[in-house]
């Protein structure tokens, strides 16, 4: 039996239809219907279903964040201690490799780098971190367009709290520390100066977040509280309520 496929064009998308080359029954062919036969063949159209495109966005998620830098192993350590593993591939280009083409951003042939797996929700839906080593970068300042931060979300206070001292022991400290209302942040600036948030939510779900943040309160000021990060570790250290930790009170003329 001979197969052979023929791809038109319709309004609506395109079509594929198989032609199926087979023998024929002795028995008579009448009507759509046919029989084999060994000495005699005929033509099968089938037609399968039209394929379109729809206009419907589909579902997506944060799968890959590379950050570039001219500090490669600063940066390998601070997010191989921040991650608690280092990375689950790396690569040193080839010194002999041929350069890339002009004008071409750079690919990961062209630089050492390394990829982190942040979280794996089974394939293909994993999280990864990369770094690029670019030793152009050294004297590029980091201002500008761009990325302003990129947030690392918790489960809980307790490990919000438990990554803080984590990044403590080996000399980071964050720059900032908030209550937003719908979550409590500890900001840390990674070897480059890129801004790193660790978040946990304040609210067991997400539809008491989101209602939180329709409030007038946090339309008035959604930066929240401003707060002092050893001090709020301690009173968590201490037993305070979690409850109460995660409380806040946000004065409608407050700033943002």
């Amino acid at each position: 039996m001979n197969v052979t496929h023929q791809v038109s064009h319709t309004t609506t998308g395109w079509r594929i239809t198989q032609r199926t080359s087979q023998p024929l029954h002795p028995t008579a062919v009448t009507g759509a219907t046919a029989s084999a036969s060994p000495t005699e063949g005929t033509t099968k159209m089938t037609e399968e279903p039209v394929r379109s495109v729809s206009p419907a966005a589909v579902p997506l998620q944060m799968a890959e964040l590379v950050l570039k830098t001219a500090r490669f192993e600063e940066m390998f350590a601070w997010y191989s201690h921040l991650l608690g593993r280092g990375p689950f591939y790396e690569r040193t280009p080839d010194p002999d490799a041929p350069p890339r083409p002009a004008g071409m951003p750079e690919r990961a042939v062209d630089v050492r780098l390394a990829f982190f797996e942040i979280h794996d929700n089974g394939h293909p839906h994993s999280q990864i971190l990369g770094l690029f080593g670019i030793g152009s970068l050294a004297d590029v300042a980091p201002a500008g367009p761009g990325l302003h931060h990129f947030q690392f979300g918790v489960g809980s206070l307790g490990e919000l709290i438990n990554q803080y001292e984590r990044m403590s022991a080996i000399g980071a400290t964050p720059h900032r520390t908030a209550n937003h209302g719908q979550a409590t942040s500890f900001y840390f600036r990674d070897p480059d100066g890129n801004i790193i948030e660790f978040s946990c939510s304040n609210f067991p779900t997400a539809a008491q977040e989101r209602e939180f943040m329709a409030s007038p309160g946090f339309a008035a000021n959604p930066s929240g509280l401003e707060l002092d990060a050893a001090a709020f570790a301690a009173r968590f250290h201490a037993g305070e309520p979690v409850e109460q930790l995660l409380s806040i009170d946000v004065p409608a003329g407050a700033p943002a």
